[in-house]
């Protein structure tokens, strides 16, 4: 289980990252838009799953 809580963490991270690069793209090619609503409404869901993770690691039916 351990192995299973790892790489949903690498993967939730890395999407958190990749929501920051296409949030930098958005603004950099279109400016101040409303396109920037999805990189960061997947960026707080991403968030949201990391703090979940991390508190079920912390839950020893998860060790």
């Amino acid at each position: 289980m351990y192995i299973a809580l790892s790489l949903m963490l690498v993967a939730a991270m890395s999407v958190l990252f990749m929501c920051g690069y296409y949030f930098r793209l958005v603004r950099e090619k279109y400016g101040w838009s409303w396109l920037h609503a999805v990189p960061v409404t997947v960026a707080i869901l991403m968030f949201n799953i990391i703090w979940a993770l991390m508190e079920l690691a912390k839950s020893s039916r998860w060790q």
